[in-house]
């Protein structure tokens, strides 16, 4: 098993993230540092069979679960919506995208401000899936989840904390299957123009694991 840890980029957020944290807050109360499984309904994980068809990737699950500040629930879910866009897009030109086997991964950082990516361009071993990329046949999702804390000040989110997780599992022709999990916290604040989204900031840890030890799949 390999593990990686950025160093969390932008100090400034600390302070968006207290705040977001520990001011009173509206919605579900759900821990932010260990999101809950999706529902019943989502597609289980289950060790692949020969006899089984190939699996398929789950869907993303973004949803509101703390503002601080007042946001209507409708609201909610079109922050919900256009903040998950902006998370997805990244992972997906980062690691759940593109044709694979591949060593490219040039537009992984296109949602994030330009001194975000500049930081996150020497941390791109984590920040991507370029150490298995050149090995990787195919990737299956089986995890995807952004639970996003707001700072709502005044009935308009400013700033979002998203905690993440996306698990996928890269499976490579000559070499065992790997299990990936990307876990830990995007920071969001509004473009000044378009008012929409981008991340400025990250605080991430990614952890490969030959899918198959200690039941990982």
């Amino acid at each position: 098993m390999h593990r990686l840890r950025a160093r969390p980029y932008a100090a400034a957020l600390v302070a968006l993230a207290l705040a977001v944290t520990t001011a009173s807050c509206t919605g579900s109360d759900e821990p932010e540092g260990a999101p809950s499984p999706a529902p019943s309904s989502a597609p289980a994980e289950s060790p692949a069979t020969s006899d089984e068809p190939a699996p398929e990737s789950v869907q993303p699950r973004v949803r509101v679960t703390r503002v601080s500040g007042r946001l209507k629930p409708k609201d909610q879910e079109v922050l919900a919506d256009n903040v998950g866009k902006v998370v997805n897009a990244y992972f997906e030109d980062a690691f759940t995208g593109g044709a694979y086997p591949r060593t490219s991964f040039g537009d992984a950082f296109a949602t994030f401000s330009d001194g975000a990516a500049r930081q996150a361009d020497g941390d791109r071993d984590l920040l991507t899936n370029r150490v298995l990329g050149p090995q990787t046949e195919s990737v299956v999702v089986r995890r995807q989840t952004a639970y996003l804390s707001v700072l709502a000040p005044y009935k308009v989110a400013a700033g979002v904390t998203a905690t993440v997780h996306l698990r996928f599992v890269a499976e490579r022709a000559d070499k065992p299957a790997k299990r990936v999990d990307v876990k830990g916290r995007l920071m969001l604040t509004r473009k000044e123009k378009s008012g929409g989204w981008k991340i400025f900031g990250y605080d991430l840890t990614q952890d490969a694991t030959t899918a198959g030890e200690g039941g990982a799949r």
